[in-house]
C-alpha cells in the first residue's frame, strides 16, 4: 500500500496495462469479496431457496453486496416490491457519491462508456480508483479492470456459496459475515493521512451509528457516506 503515496505521473499507460494494474491492486480486496459472496450464496440457497441461476443473475445484474443481503432479508419478511426497491435504492445511493468523486479524476470518455463503467463502481473499485487518482490520471482501463475483478469474484463466490449452502448453514460461524467489514477497516487505516481525513472518518462513524439506531442499515450506510463527502467538500 505504501506505493500509493508516490507522486502523480503524467504519462498515460495503454488501456490493457491499466486494466492489469487495476486487477493486481484490487485483488486483495476481491479476496474479501469472495468470502462475503460465499455467505450471500449460502443464504440465498438456505434461507430464500433461490435457484443457482437466480443467485448468479442477481449477482451479475444487481451487483451490490449490502443491497443483495437487504433484498434477501426483505423477501424473507414478505415485504412489498416498493419497499424492496426503495430500500435497495437507499443503500446503494452511496454509489452516486462515488461516481461524482471519481468523475473529477476520470479521463474524458464517451458517455456510452460511462453506462457500463458505472456498473463496476463498488466500494472496492472506488477505493483503489481513489488511490490511483492520487498518482496519475484515472483511466477507463483502470476503472474497468477494478470493476471486472470484483464482479468476477462476487459472482463466482455467490455460485460457490449456493453449492456449499448445506455446509455453510450459518455464515457467521465461519466469520464470513465480518470479512467485508474487516477488509475496509484495514483499507481505511491506510488511507487516513491528514487531519481532515481523520475528521471525516470520525464524523462518518458517528453519523452511521446514529442513523443505524433510527433508520437501520440502509440509513446508516447513506448517512456515513454523505457526511464524509460533505466534510471532504467543505474542508477543501
Amino acid at each position: 500500500m505504501a506505493g500509493y503515496a508516490s507522486p502523480r505521473i503524467s504519462k498515460e499507460l495503454p488501456m490493457g496495462k491499466e486494466f492489469m494494474r487495476a486487477a493486481a491492486d484490487v485483488f486483495p480486496l476481491a479476496l474479501s469479496v469472495f468470502t462475503y459472496g460465499l455467505a450471500f450464496g449460502a443464504l440465498a440457497n438456505n434461507t430464500n431457496h433461490f435457484t443457482m441461476l437466480e443467485t448468479v443473475m442477481m449477482s451479475l445484474f444487481v451487483f451490490s453486496g449490502a443491497g443483495q443481503f437487504t433484498i434477501l432479508s426483505l423477501l424473507q419478511q414478505e415485504a412489498t416490491l416498493w419497499t424492496i426497491a426503495i430500500s435497495t435504492f437507499l443503500i446503494n445511493a452511496r454509489y452516486l457519491i462515488y461516481g461524482l468523486s471519481l468523475g473529477r479524476s476520470l479521463e474524458q470518455c464517451h458517455r456510452g462508456h460511462l453506462l457500463w463503467l458505472c456498473h463496476g463502481i463498488t466500494d472496492e473499485s472506488y477505493s483503489v480508483g481513489t488511490m490511483e487518482s492520487e498518482r496519475s490520471k484515472l483511466g477507463m482501463g483502470y476503472l474497468a479492470g477494478a470493476g471486472f475483478v470484483v464482479l468476477l469474484s462476487w459472482t463466482l463466490s455467490s455460485a460457490a456459496g449456493h453449492q456449499l449452502g448445506e455446509f455453510i448453514a450459518d455464515p457467521s460461524r465461519f466469520g464470513l459475515d465480518f470479512a467485508f467489514t474487516a477488509a475496509f477497516i484495514g483499507l481505511l487505516v491506510v488511507l487516513l493521512k491528514t487531519k481532515s481525513q481523520y475528521v471525516a472518518a470520525i464524523i462518518a462513524l458517528l453519523a452511521s451509528a446514529a442513523a443505524y439506531h433510527w433508520l437501520g442499515t440502509s440509513g446508516a450506510v447513506f448517512a456515513g457516506a454523505a457526511s464524509a463527502f460533505l466534510v471532504g467538500v467543505y474542508s477543501k
